[in-house]
């Protein structure tokens, strides 16, 4: 498996970012649905850590 070079990837992505917000360059978008977490009581929480802890 060939190494990743990371940092140069980010580099490139910022400098994408930037031409685009030049208008040099048009990005590809993607529309995303936001699903919101679900609200979780402090209860729920010490319940389900208490079952972990006995199991």
């Amino acid at each position: 498996m060939k190494k990743r070079k990371l940092f140069a990837e980010i580099a490139e992505g910022f400098d994408t970012l930037a031409g685009a917000r030049a208008g040099k360059q048009t990005l590809c978008t993607h529309e995303v649905a936001l699903h919101l977490a679900p609200e979780v009581t402090a209860e729920q929480l010490r319940r389900d850590e208490q079952k972990e802890e006995t199991e």
